[in-house]
C-alpha cells in the first residue's frame, strides 16, 4: 500500500541524502588517531579490578547477582522489625489517640520530634551503627545488582557509521 505520506517522505529522505552527499568529508584532527591510541592503551593497561563487572570472571558475577538476592529477604526482615518497633513505641507514648486528632501543623510537628527523641532512647547505640551499616551494604548491593543488570542488557554497545 503507497500511500502519499510515503511517497512524500521518499522524497524529502531523497532530497536530504543528495544534499549531505554534495558537502564535503569532514577531517578529524590529525591528532584524534594518537589520543584514541593512547586511551585505548590506558585502559588495557588498567588493573582487572577497574575494568568493568563484564570482564569479571562468571563465578565472581554469580556471587555478585547472589548476594544481591539474598540482601532482599534481609531487607524485608529488618522493615518489618522496624514496623514493630514504630508501632509499639506509637502505643507506649499514647500518639494513636493524637494521630487521629491533629488540629494544626505545629502538633503534628512537636509529636513526630517527640516520637524521634523516645525513638532515639529506645534504639541501643548498636543497632543504630548496625542499621547504618546494612543500610550502606544493601544500598551498596543494589547499586551492583543495577549495574549488573544494565551492563548485562546491552554488553558492547556500537556506534555504527554511516
Amino acid at each position: 500500500m503507497n500511500s502519499p505520506n510515503r511517497t512524500l517522505e521518499e522524497h524529502l529522505e531523497h532530497l536530504t541524502h543528495e544534499a549531505l552527499r554534495q558537502l564535503p568529508p569532514c577531517r578529524a584532527p590529525a591528532s584524534l588517531e594518537a589520543r584514541i591510541m593512547g586511551e585505548v592503551a590506558a585502559r588495557a593497561a588498567q588493573p582487572r579490578r577497574a575494568a568493568g563487572i563484564n570482564r569479571w570472571p562468571l563465578a565472581a558475577r554469580l556471587a555478585l547477582m547472589a548476594g544481591c538476592i539474598l540482601c532482599i529477604p534481609l531487607a524485608w526482615v529488618l522493615m518489618m522489625s522496624l514496623r514493630m518497633q514504630l508501632s509499639y513505641t506509637l502505643v507506649a507514648t499514647g500518639a494513636i489517640p493524637v494521630l487521629h486528632g491533629f488540629r494544626s501543623v505545629s502538633s503534628a510537628l512537636l509529636l513526630l520530634a517527640e516520637l524521634a527523641v523516645h525513638l532515639a532512647r529506645q534504639i541501643p547505640g548498636a543497632w543504630l551503627f548496625g542499621g547504618l551499616l546494612a543500610t550502606g551494604a544493601l544500598y551498596a548491593a543494589l547499586c551492583a545488582l543495577g549495574h549488573l543488570v544494565l551492563r548485562s542488557a546491552a554488553p558492547h554497545s556500537k556506534v555504527h557509521s554511516v
